[in-house]
Order: structure tokens, then sequence, then C-alpha cells
């Protein structure tokens, strides 16, 4: 059986596209179409009838605005599909609890506001909460600025106080190897042969590598490259900032494993085609259709349920890549660039073990 090797060729990486950008979604479509935006809301009748001014209670005092375009306007102040989607679904959230309430979105109050952020601070870690309070803020600002109301009912509006630093959401290194392992043994199971090399490359680059969701999703053949004597991905993360990310070489190994069964399976991949696509059961490959974000949450979530592990997601295999990097002595500024991070502050909310006693400042203290 001849070995698949990935090729990093300057002259092919010069030919091949970097990446393959997402037509921005078009008006009504981004909250009615469901068809990027399923797992946003339960409710998407109720998201569109409250922005569209078409509820009972939007129909009261003062009069129904139909604020689609202005919701338009808000999530394609996302700079990239994945935050386009988080932005949606922050908006489909206002307004189902608005349609809970009773509340028409142009009727609320500052005191309605107030109740939401803690009804957010209740349900939600801070960060998520403050991210929907944020597009709130905007919603109102715009509608301002628009003079689709008269006053911004969010102008003062506070953000939720506090900090996320709870124990769990990252594996051990223990729990890392028992998943890896995990999905190795399927390496053996008959009709499992071909989901297993995907699964095994994909969970652990996400783990190893400590890369987005979003960006996993998008990579390319194209991006597989070489610099410095080692193997690299060139990665294209948020705000449309490019960087390099090492990729450790049994991982690389993995990578080439999976491509050389795809290749067995009949689906030989070219550098414009995604990295991971999608198998099926029995091990047939359906084209070269990419994996959704939904798809790889999916997949993580089995693979951990499978070894008995609590769900966490591709974010908690992210948080593990941190906890175990700043765990096993890599210095805060490395950690924070490995993953993308533009404060510091920002990977250190990662680090989900940072209060364990069994390694404590005390301990370093002789006198």
């Amino acid at each position: 059986m001849a070995s698949f090797r990935i090729l990093t060729t300057p002259e092919k990486a010069a030919r091949a596209p970097q990446t393959h950008a997402e037509p921005a979604p078009e008006s009504v479509r981004m909250v009615s179409d469901n068809a990027d935006y399923r797992n946003i809301s339960e409710d998407i009748p109720v998201t569109l009838a409250v922005f569209a001014g078409t509820t009972p209670t939007a129909a009261a005092s003062p009069p129904a605005i139909d604020a689609l375009p202005l919701v338009e306007a808000i999530i394609r102040r996302g700079d990239s599909p994945h935050t386009r989607r988080a932005y949606a679904g922050d908006l489909a959230a206002y307004a189902a609890w608005l349609a809970s309430e009773g509340l028409a979105w142009n009727a609320v109050t500052a005191d309605d506001l107030d109740v939401y952020r803690e009804w957010l601070a209740g349900q939600y870690a801070r960060t998520t909460a403050n991210r929907r309070l944020v597009v709130v803020r905007a919603l109102y600002g715009e509608a301002k600025r628009r003079h689709l109301i008269a006053d911004d009912p969010a102008d003062r509006l506070r953000g939720v106080r506090g900090r996320d630093d709870r124990d769990g959401g990252a594996l051990t290194r223990q729990q890392a190897r028992e998943v890896l392992e995990a999905v190795s043994g399927d390496l053996r199971r008959p009709g499992h042969r071909l989901l297993a090399h995907r699964d095994l490359a994909l969970v652990s680059l996400l783990l190893r590598t400590g890369i987005r969701r979003s960006e996993l999703t998008s990579l390319r053949l194209a991006n597989l490259g070489s610099a410095q004597g080692h193997h690299i991905l060139t990665i294209t993360g948020k705000g449309n900032v490019v960087r390099t990310v090492k990729v450790p070489p049994d991982v690389w190994r993995m990578l080439e494993e999976w491509l050389e069964a795809a290749m067995e399976a009949g689906v030989e991949l070219a550098a414009a085609d995604p990295l991971f696509v999608e198998v099926r059961k029995g091990g047939h490959v359906p084209g070269r259709r990419p994996l959704s974000d939904r798809a790889v949450y999916a997949i993580v979530e089995r693979r951990l349920r499978a070894v008995a592990l609590e769900r966490l997601g591709p974010h908690g295999l992210r948080a593990t890549f941190v906890t175990l990097a700043l765990e096993g002595g890599a210095p805060l500024h490395m950690v924070q660039r490995a993953a993308g991070h533009a404060d510091p502050r920002t990977t250190e909310r990662y680090w989900r073990r940072k209060d364990s006693l069994d390694d404590n400042a005390v301990d370093y203290i002789k006198v």
C-alpha cells in the first residue's frame, strides 16, 4: 500500500488558494432561512415576528416598526461567518426573551434591560452574557442613529460583573490520552476505519494546537505547509488575522493517514478542498463536502461520551490546550500567541485549573 505524504513545496503553495471566504448571508435570510443558523433559536418565527413588528404586543403603543433591516445591519458587523452567527444567535435570544415578557423591542425601558441583564447572568457564563449585552447595546444605538427610537434605553446598560474562574471545562492529561486511545481503537473495527482516521486527526488537531472550531472547518489542504523545518498550518483567525500554527509531528502523521485513507476510499482531495470532509456510516464519503461547525461539535461530543467524560465540545478542547500548555510550563505569552488571542487576559480565562492546590504559589516560598 502506497503511503500518502502531504506535499508542501513553495510551488504548490503559490498556486493553491489559501482561503475560501463564505459569502455574507442576505437580509431576511440571516434570521429566517434557518440554513446557517439552525442552532440559534428554537423558535425562528418568534424571532421574525418580534423584530418585524407583527406580534400582538408589538402592535401596541408605540407603533410597530419593522426592524429587520436594523437586525441585518447589526449581524453584518461581524467580520467572520462565525461572528455573524454568534450575533444572530444573540439577537434571537433577545427576541425570544422579549416575546416571553410580552415586550415590543421598541418599547423597552432601561429597567427592562436591567431585568434582561440579570436573567442573562443567571443563565450564561459572564463572557457570553456580556457579548449578548454588547449586541443589545449595538441594536438600540443603531436604532437611535436611524431615528427609529427617540431615546436609547441601553445607553447606560452595565455589563455582568464577576469572574469566570470556575474549575472544570478542560481535560486532564490522562483524560486527553483516554479520548485519543478510544478513537484509535476504532481503527481496528470493520467499517469504522475511515471515520476513525478522520476523527483521530480532527480531535488531535484541536487538542494539540488549540485552534478554533471555525478555523478548523475553514482549513483547506493548501493551508498545510512547512517553515523553519517544522510542519505548520496557515490560519486566518478572528479579525482576518493570519497566524502560523505549528503542528506536532505525530499529529501531522495522523493527518497524512487520514488523507491516505480517504484516497483509498476513492476521494483524493486537492489543494483547494477541505481538509476534513463528511464521512457517513460504513465509510462512505459523499464527495468533498466540508464539515459544518455543528458537525465538528457533534464529533467531539460523541468521542468524549464514548469514554464517559463530561460534555465539553471543541471550545473545551481549546481550553484544554491552554490549560495543559500552561501546566506544562509554557510561558503565558507563548500560549497566547499559539491560541491567537489579542489579550493575555483572554488566555488566562482559558486556564481552567489556575487555582490548583497541588501546584500553588505558597509551595515556592522557603524561609
